[in-house]
């Protein structure tokens, strides 16, 4: 559903606008209702389709509650879980909690992942790439999944 790179400005209340090639898939997609939280791994924000996130919150309820990390991992994960809904403008609304963790301003970055997005402040994003540039993607396992994906 997602694909591709934008840069947006989110303005002082917080709202980014939805680039206008997914309003029709998301209207059709999920009725422009999403799920945003935090990424595990980055300081960045995951944006799923409700549809989507629904799989995974069911998957995040079937974990055993006894073991003390994954309970630390449903916290997050689950704890800033927000759901969204366009507006009119097709814009969401990003609360200040999740702009925190993030330190998302003014510009920021929105990078389709397939069945999710990440939203990403500028000068992260660019920190990452310059990252992503210097990156060997030789290692065996790397090299096998390139070749499954035929790139």
């Amino acid at each position: 559903m997602f694909r591709g790179y934008d840069e947006l400005n989110m303005d002082a209340k917080g709202r980014v606008g939805l680039p206008s090639r997914y309003h029709q898939r998301v209207e059709q997609g999920c009725e422009g209702r999403f799920v945003l939280t935090v990424d595990l791994r980055e300081s960045c924000l995951a944006l799923y389709p409700l549809p989507e996130w629904e799989k995974i919150e069911a998957q995040f309820n079937a974990l055993p509650s006894s073991d003390p990390s994954l309970a630390l991992l449903k916290r997050r994960i689950l704890g800033y879980a927000t759901e969204l809904q366009l507006d009119s403008a097709h814009r969401l609304l990003i609360s200040p909690e999740l702009r925190q963790f993030a330190h998302l301003d003014k510009c920021v970055v929105l990078a389709g992942q397939g069945k999710k997005c990440e939203l990403w402040d500028k000068a992260a994003w660019d920190a990452m790439s310059a990252k992503a540039q210097e990156a060997d993607f030789s290692a065996a396992h790397l090299a096998q999944a390139i070749d499954r994906l035929a790139l």
